[in-house]
């Protein structure tokens, strides 16, 4: 092809004349927002997993020093009311019956320590944040971190000694408006964390609707 000002000789398909700069009428290369559209058929970023937990058993660590003040206290009673000269004095059966109540609350704290490990696990992601409740049968709640408007951390004195505690999620969404996190170890970093996804997730939902 030629230029249709200075007649200079041109690639077929030129959009611009190489000698004068006259607009020849061929196709622009795509520049600006429409370079940026170019790759909208792309498929979206991987899904990955950022932090998977689960209830800590350190979340009962009140309920084991209950127990063991408990398991203390009944042995002191029998000593005390077993003495020389009480009424309880040479009775076999009295040491069966505290041997028998000394040890429940440690079975019961273990046993709810040990259920809740077993049924209650969290996991997070790039895009999403996951509850898992559930043993044989299972429940699992899905968020969307896109939705998240507010994140909370809540400890009280003596889960901050073991350092555990709740992780409380509000949303916009419908179905799951509020998701709590119990048991959770390092409770604050798990906050940042999420906190972090939810503004990176946010982050990239802008870009796209930008481009």
């Amino acid at each position: 092809m030629f230029c249709n000002k200075c007649g200079v000789e041109l690639s077929e398909g030129s959009a611009f004349c190489n000698k004068c700069g006259s607009p020849q009428g061929g196709v622009l290369p795509a520049t600006g927002a429409a370079a940026l559209k170019a790759p909208a058929d792309a498929p979206p970023a991987k899904e990955e997993e950022v932090w998977r937990g689960g209830y800590s058993p350190r979340a009962m660590g009140m309920g084991f020093v209950g127990a063991g003040a408990w398991f203390v206290g009944l042995w002191i009673a029998y000593f005390l009311l077993t003495g020389k000269g009480s009424w309880f004095e040479g009775k076999g059966w009295v040491i069966y019956l505290f041997g028998t109540l000394s040890p429940i609350t440690f079975i019961y704290v273990g046993w709810l320590a040990l259920w809740r490990r077993l049924t209650l696990h969290y996991r997070l992601t790039t895009q999403r944040l996951f509850a898992e409740r559930g043993f044989i049968g299972r429940h699992i709640d899905e968020l969307e971190l896109i939705r998240v408007d507010d994140v909370a951390t809540n400890q009280n004195i003596f889960e901050r000694i073991f350092d555990v505690g709740t992780v409380t999620v509000k949303s916009s969404d419908i179905t799951t408006p509020s998701l709590t996190l119990h048991g959770i170890r390092g409770p604050i970093q798990v906050k940042e964390k999420l906190r972090a996804q939810v503004q990176e997730r946010r982050k990239r939902i802008v870009n796209l609707n930008q481009v």
